[in-house]
């Protein structure tokens, strides 16, 4: 017995529904890179269909969909390597992101028998990926002159503090970006989930992507929920393998780091940090099961954690939650100082994946 993926096909699509109302008239090219932030890429773009574009980081997983018969468009975010990479986006329908000197370098020594879409990628201050204010009108020349470029180019840029509650240097972001694009026919991408609940409001240009991420799976990345509905998508459950009746001061665990406090009942659960279950929710988090929460007693081991039940009415072969419709994944990642991506990119392929 394992732990089990519940994933949640139709509050996939509605939450590309919810996100739709930000922007009407913009285009929404949805992030489904790292496997779909746990949730598996394949099934998750089936579910995305009304999307205008799939974002995904690599050409390795570009391929991916391809070899899947997923046949729109895809943004490959972190763009080509070398001249094989290019003529497979060439070939592919791809639109590799450009955000390197040595990109366009591979464009100058490769010969495309087809024409290519592309993003240019400014740095407005991240200084992560992305050219810098100075550099970009002469790469965005030699890019326009290039006859195998399809027009409009696409202009992005990536916000680094959006998601933070006092977030003043997207204004400054914003603000450059605007400053350095001074063209036409162009289509324009600043805007992630926590940029499109702030800042997309006053956007309603055809010529205009959102890209959603985490928004896509039911998690807002910043406080302000009110003005959008989004519905949870990944349901975690483990199940009970061992209950065992334990004293008073008898400890639990790796380390006997937890010393019970009063006679009560132990529950074994088929889940640990072998499947990606974070070790460091050891003596901190809780499981739901029946209307009750649960405390994790003891270390986080590899493959078992154990909780508390008390004297409520579970049995072996019991699955409880760990996070989904009843504890929020924001709050158990909030409670470890950890992020909801890195909780569900770190689910392991041991787990079974359910779609329903």
């Amino acid at each position: 017995m394992n732990g089990h993926i519940l994933i949640n096909k139709k509050n996939i699509a509605h939450n590309l529904s919810e996100i739709k109302k930000y922007s009407l008239n913009s285009k929404i090219m949805s992030v489904i890179k790292s496997d779909a932030y746990g949730h598996g890429m394949i099934e998750v773009a089936k579910s995305l269909n009304d999307s205008d574009s799939f974002a995904v980081a690599t050409i390795k997983e570009a391929m991916y969909l391809r070899g899947k018969n997923i046949t729109k468009e895809i943004v490959c975010l972190q763009g080509f390597s070398n001249n094989e990479e290019l003529i497979y986006c060439s070939e592919n329908n791809i639109r590799p992101v450009i955000h390197d000197s040595s990109q366009i370098n591979i464009m100058d020594t490769t010969s495309l028998s087809g024409s290519i879409k592309l993003w240019i990628k400014i740095d407005t201050g991240m200084n992560r990926l992305g050219f810098n204010n100075l550099d970009f009108q002469k790469v965005f020349n030699k890019i326009k002159e290039n006859k195998k470029v399809v027009h409009p180019i696409g202009i992005m840029t990536h916000l680094a503090c959006a998601d933070e509650d006092d977030d003043k240097f997207s204004d400054i972001q914003i603000s450059l970006f605007n400053e350095i694009v001074n063209e036409t026919n162009i289509e324009l991408s600043i805007f992630n989930s926590a940029g499109i609940i702030k800042y997309s409001k006053n956007t309603n240009d055809i010529n205009f992507w959102l890209r959603p991420g985490l928004m896509l799976y039911g998690i807002s990345p910043c406080r302000l929920l009110k003005e959008v509905n989004l519905k949870p998508v990944m349901t975690l459950t483990a199940p009970v393998i061992s209950i065992k009746k334990c004293k008073k001061g008898e400890t639990i665990g790796y380390g006997q780091t937890h010393k019970l406090e009063n006679d009560t009942r132990i529950a074994a659960i088929g889940i640990g940090y072998g499947d990606g279950f974070p070790r460091k929710l050891s003596n901190t988090g809780k499981v739901f099961y029946n209307n009750n929460f649960f405390n994790i007693v003891g270390r986080v081991s590899m493959d078992i954690i154990t909780v508390d039940i008390g004297d409520k009415d579970i049995k072996v072969g019991c699955n409880v939650e760990l996070w989904g419709e009843n504890i929020n994944i924001k709050e158990v990642a909030n409670s470890i100082d950890s992020i909801p991506y890195e909780l569900m990119c770190a689910l392991g392929n041991r787990l079974d994946k359910e779609y329903i």
